[in-house]
């Protein structure tokens, strides 16, 4: 019996001083796992016055620029081009002829029109004065009626005959004009299709002439900006291509009728200057005021508490952030407006917004 007491008290022993070790590590863990009251720690924030000031309601949207006024070079007659002075890049005015039709065909038929208008001209006098003649002595009973209807006839034949003729000279004087290949605008030879020596029809297209002194950029709008947008308003142009320079726009056309999409087109005219002029083609950006405020209460973005139903600030008062419900309204890039809930002066908590609740002692940070 004493064999297996003594064991046993021994077994007995070492479970409880283990159980004793156990114990006292777990108060140990437990300690370490306490959570450290930081309620009286101060976060550090940043802040920023409520203040008053303006605000822009901007809308942007991509464009292409475009050419003002630009034309294509056509023949206006058939034939082969007898001279062209055209070239990529070359500066043409308006009406300005660069190059003609071979007309030798057509001052030979000239002059054999003008020969017809003389032989047509000397019979259309002769016949006059027949007719003058034969209803004189008609009137004095001196020749019969019929004389006097057949010399008449005669006379209005030979005025239609000169007619005639001379519609013809005017029909090939014009076709030697429609020989001449005019520039329709004034701008610069942007493309060059067609050689001299070439044979070409009626339509054929030579050239086109862009004119960029002008320029153009068209967006298309949504409904609301389409109401909110007027006749000859400004808007900035801005590019990627000469970065922090801006142009100016006007809008010269908006459509009175909505697309399939349901957006509004709307030209904008741009007046290029002679040190820096948009080119056809370039990539730009386009910004309309839609609204302009002004002496109204505004806070940057930042400060608006995310994630809330809501929008609340937190307010900076006696070292502790209270939180505050706002009404906002319009927002410009990182600045908001504030209708209701605070005032003019007051400060608001912008960043460090996370480690923040209502009541935190706070510690503002100054740069």
């Amino acid at each position: 019996m004493k064999k297996l007491i003594v064991p046993i008290g021994i077994s007995a022993a070492v479970i409880l001083s283990i159980i004793l070790a156990l114990s006292a590590n777990k108060k140990k863990i437990d300690q370490k796992n306490q959570p450290v009251d930081r309620s009286n720690i101060p976060v550090s924030v940043g802040v920023a016055k409520v203040e008053k000031g303006s605000l822009d309601a901007i809308v942007q949207y991509p464009a292409l620029v475009e050419p003002m006024e630009e034309a294509g070079v056509y023949s206006h007659a058939s034939g082969i081009i007898s001279q062209l002075d055209i070239f990529l890049g070359k500066q043409v005015h308006k009406g300005e002829i660069m190059g003609k039709l071979d007309t030798r065909i057509q001052q030979i038929n000239l002059k054999s029109a003008e020969a017809n208008l003389n032989s047509t001209s000397i019979s259309r006098d002769k016949a006059l004065r027949d007719y003058q003649r034969a209803k004189d002595l008609y009137e004095h009973n001196a020749r019969l009626e019929m004389d006097m209807l057949s010399a008449k006839s005669n006379y209005e034949s030979s005025l239609v005959n000169f007619e005639n003729a001379q519609a013809q000279i005017d029909l090939i004087k014009q076709q030697i004009a429609n020989s001449a290949i005019v520039s329709p605008v004034t701008g610069t030879v942007s493309k060059h299709k067609i050689k001299e020596g070439e044979f070409v029809i009626t339509g054929t297209a030579i050239a086109n002439i862009s004119n960029i002194s002008r320029v153009k950029a068209t967006v298309y709008v949504n409904q609301q900006t389409s109401y909110q947008l007027k006749a000859n308003q400004e808007a900035t142009i801005t590019t990627p291509v000469f970065s922090g320079k801006t142009f100016t726009g006007h809008i010269v056309f908006s459509s009175p009728v909505a697309d399939d999409n349901h957006n509004y087109q709307v030209d904008l005219l741009i007046e290029n200057s002679s040190d820096i002029a948009l080119k056809g083609g370039t990539d730009v950006l386009v910004s309309f005021i839609t609204l302009s405020r002004s002496d109204i209460l505004r806070i940057p973005q930042s400060a608006l508490v995310t994630g809330s139903s809501n929008p609340t600030v937190f307010v900076a008062e006696n070292e502790r952030a209270i939180e505050r419900p706002v009404t906002t309204g319009h927002r410009q890039n990182d600045m908001v407006e504030i209708i209701s809930g605070l005032r003019e002066g007051e400060t608001v908590i912008t960043s460090g917004l996370i480690n923040v609740k209502s009541g935190s002692p706070i510690a503002i940070i100054t740069i």
